[in-house]
């Protein structure tokens, strides 16, 4: 049996209850769901390798894992993905640092590349979907990936656009840096939590807009949920390899 098999499958399985989850389940892909796949895919190499004598292959989830996780903490920094996100393509990377498809070879087939192929895959099906849904909050009157809403109403686990934090007693809030640097006493929101906002923040915000200390108003983000998109990367990966490889062929 090709040994590519059992790991597509594991993560052709992941990707689906990834799907799920964060279509129907609140917008989360669970740690429950994405840490222990990773773990195992660095697990199944380390025993693929051991198993044909090949410390190379030994290597070959740790470093697909590192490679994936890489990419997908940049895309985290520019606010583009979740925390669930990360954790999901780290995932594929583990289990499919290399892959071949079986009727054609993709561009970014090799080791530990193939996690590429995924990601553009993954980029290119979303495009229109982005596209279509930036136009019509536009037409709407809002923003693309963002909304500004009462903080009276804001909810637990909502995704902050924005720092708010107290410093020497004053209340202070900033667009979202690219890189944290801590330099509060207190923090009130944090956009790069992906769990959101928790409930004591949450209570905490509310408590200050009663005394009149923050105006009741805080960007939050309203992003699309991209684990199906990661997902359909992946399938059309795994059967076809490359789109871009391949509608570059069309092209020229």
């Amino acid at each position: 049996m090709n040994v590519q098999i059992f790991p597509a499958c594991v993560a052709a399985t992941v990707a689906l209850i990834a799907s799920y989850w964060d279509l129907f389940k609140g917008r989360i892909i669970p740690d429950k769901l994405t840490l222990p796949s990773i773990f195992g895919g660095v697990i199944f190499y380390v025993l693929w390798g051991l198993v044909k004598g090949d410390p190379l292959i030994s290597l070959y989830g740790g470093f697909g894992a590192l490679f994936s996780f890489a990419l997908a903490y940049l895309l985290w920094l520019t606010g583009g993905w979740a925390g669930g996100d990360v954790k999901l393509f780290t995932a594929f990377g583990a289990w499919l640092p290399v892959y071949s498809p079986p009727f054609f070879q993709p561009l970014f087939g090799d080791y530990p590349f193939f996690p590429l192929s995924i990601l553009f895959n993954s980029a290119i099906l979303s495009l229109p979907v982005v596209l279509i849904f930036s136009l019509i909050r536009k037409l709407q009157g809002k923003g693309a990936f963002y909304e500004e809403v009462k903080i009276t109403e804001l909810q637990e686990g909502a995704i902050p656009a924005e720092l708010i934090y107290l410093r020497g007693g004053e209340i202070r809030r900033e667009k979202a840096p690219l890189f944290m640097r801590e330099k509060w006493d207190r923090l009130l929101a944090h956009p790069r939590r992906a769990a959101g906002l928790s409930e004591e923040q949450v209570r905490e915000l509310k408590r200050l807009v009663s005394e009149g200390k923050l105006e009741d108003r805080i960007k939050i983000k309203r992003g699309i949920p991209f684990g199906p998109f990661l997902a359909a990367g992946l399938f059309v990966g795994l059967v076809l390899g490359d789109l871009y490889s391949l509608l570059f062929g069309y092209l020229v």
